[in-house]
């Protein structure tokens, strides 16, 4: 069974492929889009160092990164997902203000974690939002859960990989998400020099109390 430090490292090495697409022009502006994933599973609101629960720490975390801000204009928007599945509470925006209010506003479930229907998910909203701009894609995912809820109707559900990282088990959920964020398809590996989602963070919200 693969372990959950794996599973990590299997995912946050997505994050090292940052790069220009080729073929386009330099004198064209980059956008930034970027999702904020945050964890509202039952495992959010274990107390983490500091007197917060895991979950208001992830909330600051996820403030924060809005608040440093980048050189390049910059759409973000906000998702979570607790149960069965996940919710976009604010869509893409460059109102800033509008999404730390959002972020203030989220509460933490008491549910499960579709943890690999929630990323795969986000891809497809990312995909979707101003293809037309030349734009990096990114997810910033505030986790601290193991896919335990991601329904078996969605594209990338799969049991946990058998295998060490870096090759996941073919078919399994770890693998599927690893595909989706290089190819933007669960099945297609894809070439991870060229990955359609160019940046992805993983933000722990820090050890127990």
């Amino acid at each position: 069974m693969m372990t959950y430090k794996v599973m990590l490292r299997l995912l946050v090495v997505l994050g090292t492929f940052v790069m220009a697409r080729p073929g386009t022009a330099s004198a064209q502006q980059y956008e930034d889009h970027v999702i904020l994933l945050l964890d509202r599973s039952a495992s959010m609101a274990l107390p983490a160092a500091g007197g917060l629960t895991r979950f208001q720490v992830a909330v600051q975390r996820a403030q924060a990164v809005v608040a440093a801000g980048g050189s390049t204009p910059r759409h973000y928007a906000v998702v979570s997902f607790n149960g069965a599945s996940y919710i976009m509470h604010r869509g893409f925006t460059t109102n800033t203000t509008l999404i730390q209010v959002t972020l203030n506003s989220l509460q933490v479930g008491m549910e499960s974690a579709p943890v690999a229907h929630a990323i795969c998910g986000s891809v497809d909203e990312l995909l979707a939002y101003r293809p037309q701009a030349l734009a990096r894609k990114r997810i910033a995912l505030f986790l601290a859960s193991e896919d335990t809820g991601t329904p078996t109707s969605s594209q990338c559900y799969g049991p946990a990989s058998t295998t060490p990282y870096p090759t996941p088990t073919p078919g399994s959920w770890q693998y599927k998400v690893r595909n989706k964020l290089v190819s933007g398809d669960p099945n297609t590996v894809g070439n991870p020099q060229f990955p359609v989602v160019q940046d992805f963070d993983m933000l722990m919200p820090g050890p127990l109390e």
